[in-house]
């Protein structure tokens, strides 16, 4: 009875109703725009920072993090994987090797970043010319943009010079097998790849690796669980396992400072929407007080007709939100790709901005857009339905 009623009240006055309703979708319409725009860009760079330089997480030896050195190693690379494996079923891992060194081609050099990678086995690049590795000794694969620095091609001829682990002067020649393209705009021009086993020897690591990354078959943000399970598995006295988020705490930090920021701009809606919902209400309670008198004449109870107005707001929101979610979906859908090479080209902290985005309704902006809608509708109706039900009915009565 009492769902009926405020259904029908909420369209006595249609006009103030439908202002209501309106300003309520609006504020709906753009948490869940804003939400679903801010955490699909997350996404797509989370998916890249996971699946391509830095995975979920990683093994180094003790102190690499913090002091990168050709010589902190993790020794026994296949029994950490064992281990691995054991701790976090499912997990794949790769082994690398980092080193900085100088290339060189004709007249041209540069300093470069040198990564020993699994054939097969990585994910860190895709081929933009000639092809991966082909299993030929003394062949690399070179970064798009390093190889228009140092001007050489596919077949062209490249000299790296570094420094071993051992303390000796590492120099060879290689022919550049492909260039190609990554998640970071300063790998694709800075980075050599050679196949581990030839980093290895390169650097003369002998079995040692710097790095194993470990992609999770799960795909989400906190992977806090894992790295705590991994590393009670480990010998932690001589290794390390860090999470993403903590070899890249700047872009965590950046992440979550900007979702406070949308929690600030929600709760400027809530206020906005919330003040003109109480307006509304506050002008119905005034001019229904007489009929509030008579209801409460006839012997309804005040808690009645507190429920009965504040279900009248509720209904406004539950529709508000609907619209509000539909509106969304539509811009959001109807946009489908939007171009942002113009305005985001290059690294932020190390990770390669999206340039095209598809965007899609997120389904857990829902949820904080239903509290913002429910909760506003409530906030701004409360103190106008204590008064209703407050109304003492001889003095509600009089009231013209």
């Amino acid at each position: 009875m009492l769902l009926s009623m405020s259904w029908r009240n909420v369209w006595r006055n249609a006009r103030r109703s439908i202002i209501t309703m309106t300003a309520l979708s609006f504020g709906v319409a753009g948490i869940v725009g804003m939400y679903s725009y801010r955490e699909l860009t997350y996404g797509v760079m989370v998916r890249d920072i996971t699946t391509g330089l830095v995975g979920h997480l990683q093994v180094h030896g003790k102190g690499y993090q913090d002091a990168p050195s050709i010589g902190t190693l993790v020794a026994n690379p296949l029994q950490v994987e064992a281990v691995l494996q054991g701790a976090l079923p499912g997990a794949k891992t790769e082994r690398r090797v980092i080193g900085a060194g100088l290339a060189g081609s004709g007249d041209r050099s540069a300093p470069v970043m040198v990564l020993g990678v699994e054939p097969g086995a990585t994910a860190l690049y895709r081929m933009s010319a000639g092809q991966d590795f082909t299993g030929q000794p003394h062949e690399v694969l070179i970064g798009k943009d390093l190889a228009t620095e140092l001007d050489v091609g596919v077949g062209g001829e490249l000299v790296l010079v570094s420094q071993g682990a051992d303390g000796s002067v590492a120099n060879d020649r290689y022919v550049v097998s492909g260039t190609f393209t990554s998640s970071s705009a300063e790998l694709d021009g800075t980075a050599v790849a050679l196949p581990l086993a030839e980093a290895q020897s390169f650097f003369a690591l002998g079995e040692g690796v710097h790095q194993l990354v470990v992609r999770l078959p799960v795909d989400r943000e906190d992977v806090g669980p894992e790295v705590n399970a991994l590393r009670a598995a480990l010998d932690v006295k001589t290794l390390e396992a860090l999470s993403w988020t903590e070899m890249l705490p700047q872009m965590k930090a950046s992440m979550d400072t900007k979702r406070r920021s949308q929690g600030v701009m929600d709760f400027v809606i809530f206020l906005i929407v919330g003040l003109g919902v109480f307006n509304a209400m506050t002008m119905a309670v005034f001019e229904r007080t007489r009929e509030f008198g008579v209801l409460a004449s006839l012997g309804t109870r005040p808690s009645r007709i507190l429920a009965m107005v504040m279900l009248e707001a509720f209904w406004q929101a539950g529709l508000a939100f609907v619209i509000g979610v539909s509106l969304a979906a539509l811009g959001l859908y109807g946009w489908g790709t939007v171009d942002l090479s113009a305005m985001m080209q290059g690294d932020v902290m190390g990770v390669r901005m999206p340039t095209k985005l598809e965007l899609g309704l997120d389904p857990r902006a829902l949820g904080g857009a239903a509290f913002t809608a429910f909760f506003t509708a409530f906030a701004g109706a409360f103190f106008p339905a204590l008064r209703a039900a407050r109304l003492r009915p001889v003095e509600a009565l009089r009231h013209t």
